[in-house]
């Protein structure tokens, strides 16, 4: 057949995968695996003769070994604390992250405990458990510490490099990229970083990140790593901004006391948290740009750039600079 052409993104077969896992953990009999999700990664669900569990392969050059091996670390971490968390299986020769050659490069691959439950529909009661697992993982990580390097959460990472993928795009499709270079500045500008609570941080608590069985429990720590406790919070805010309006206060104050509960929160950090939902837009329309291989350039377009700047001017028609 000759040489195999070079892949950006390939698929792997969901029959092979279930003879991998049948083959490197103790797990019972694998009856069972199909793909859930794929996106940044590929998810999928694998059932055995004594449960569920969650597969996932991990995108290359999306996340490192070092990447992985961290976020693992975490979720260890955090499993030990006691904080219901989705935890590494380990496989049979006690490795919680295997290597695969996949066409565009090597991927890593982990098997997950199954959360229970399902994905919330926010209300207050829920919002309120929310609040009060995410300090405890701020809370209990402020202990937290791995011999892997991971990227940091910084604001580099969230306005820096996403303005830097997304100004060219925007620009050709005739956007406005001097008001996305003034939000980075006013961000930076109004943003006490010297003085703002810096740990460890999930990077994505949202709704579709926990299943919900009379209590939560979070997964998916892809986007961890060490940053800003305010921008943590601040996504639970963006997504109720975008997917829960009309219901966007409630939830969020029932969130606010449920973290306070655990977690007292300094007006400072308080003020901090609307800028760092405009960060939030700002890095996920970096992470769209920079991602074809995942989503295509076709949804990349006047529209995308339209919508990005208008959750943009909401934001700014919400602050008190």
């Amino acid at each position: 057949m000759g040489n195999v052409f070079p892949a950006m993104y390939s698929m792997l077969s969901s029959d092979a995968l279930l003879d991998f896992v049948a083959s490197h953990y103790d797990v019972g009999t694998v009856t069972r695996c199909k793909i859930l999700t794929r996106g940044l990664n590929d998810t999928y669900r694998v059932s055995t003769d004594e449960g569920v569990y969650i597969l996932r392969v991990y995108r290359t050059p999306w996340r490192t070994k070092a990447d992985v091996l961290y976020e693992l670390d975490a979720l260890e971490h955090l499993h030990r604390q006691g904080v219901s968390v989705s935890v590494p299986v380990k496989g049979i020769d006690g490795e919680v992250a295997r290597e695969i050659n996949a066409p565009e490069g090597t991927r890593y691959i982990v098997l997950f405990t199954y959360a229970g439950g399902t994905v919330p529909i926010l209300d207050k009661k829920i919002s309120y458990e929310y609040g009060k697992i995410v300090a405890q993982i701020h809370h209990l990580s402020d202990s937290f510490s791995s011999s892997h390097q991971r990227a940091r959460l910084d604001l580099d990472h969230l306005l820096d490099e996403p303005l830097a993928a997304i100004a060219p795009a925007m620009t050709e499709n005739g956007g406005d990229v001097g008001y996305i270079k003034f939000w980075v500045d006013k961000i930076k500008e109004h943003l006490p970083v010297d003085r703002l609570n810096y740990g460890f941080c999930h990077g994505d608590f949202h709704d579709w990140n926990a299943h919900w069985d009379g209590r939560l429990t979070i997964f998916d720590f892809d986007c961890c790593g060490t940053g800003f406790r305010a921008y943590d919070l601040a996504v639970f805010l963006w997504n109720l901004k975008i997917n829960y309006q009309g219901k966007e206060a409630d939830n969020w104050q029932a969130f606010l006391t449920g973290y306070t509960v655990t977690r007292p929160l300094a007006q400072i950090e308080l003020d901090a948290i609307p800028l760092f939902v405009a960060a939030r837009r700002i890095w996920l329309a970096g992470i769209y740009v920079s991602n074809e291989d995942v989503w295509g350039t076709a949804i990349i377009n006047e529209r995308f750039f339209r919508t990005f700047v208008d959750q943009l001017k909401d934001d700014e028609r919400e602050q008190r600079y």
